[in-house]
């Protein structure tokens, strides 16, 4: 599954300084996640409007029409417009993107099933800034020490949407086979 998501970006007559911000949700929908560049960018996200798609619908959507909702580019405006003089104009960029997102929200972490020496750190939707240091460190320790210590890896299992068959290739979803069967 995904989350299909609209941010903009404001480009600066000079740097701003390199501090994150986080707001809370505002009487627009937005609760803005505001990340200055070295580029004398504002990047923004957390407009609010997300859509989240299964995988029937991740399928059926072509590249080109991931595209950022209007309403929401108008809302993170006028939200980022009342904390700053910087969003007084017209973003720069409007843009969407697709994050991945497992069904129930939890990244994949550990093992992958029905493989030797193959592990994956991924699907953190939109938290993989804040989650990368303890995914970091509890990977290290799977791959050196044979299990992490930091964390409890069971929630985040790979193979815990899948069912299968000792060395079998390819993987399933419930009874549905998914990705490449061989």
């Amino acid at each position: 599954t995904g989350v299909r998501s609209t941010s903009i970006v404001f480009n600066t007559p000079t740097p701003v300084d390199p501090y994150a911000l986080f707001c809370a949700e505002d009487k627009n929908g937005c609760h803005l996640e505001v990340y200055p560049r070295a580029s004398s960018e504002v990047y923004m996200c957390g407009i609010g409007g997300s859509r989240y798609l299964d995988n029937d619908a991740l399928k059926a959507i072509a590249p080109e029409e991931v595209t950022p909702d209007p309403k929401r580019v108008a809302a993170a405006k006028a939200s980022f417009g009342a904390l700053s003089s910087l969003g007084a104009g017209d973003p720069d960029i409007a843009q969407a993107c697709m994050r991945p997102c497992p069904p129930d929200g939890l990244p994949y972490l550990g093992r992958l099933p029905s493989a030797t020496n193959a592990f994956i750190a991924a699907g953190h939707n939109c938290w993989g800034i804040l989650w990368a240091p303890v995914t970091g460190l509890a990977m290290s320790e799977l791959l050196l020490d044979g299990a992490p210590a930091c964390v409890d890896f069971r929630p985040f299992d790979p193979a815990r949407f899948s069912k299968s068959s000792k060395g079998a290739r390819g993987r399933r979803q419930g009874a549905a086979p998914v990705g490449e069967q061989w």
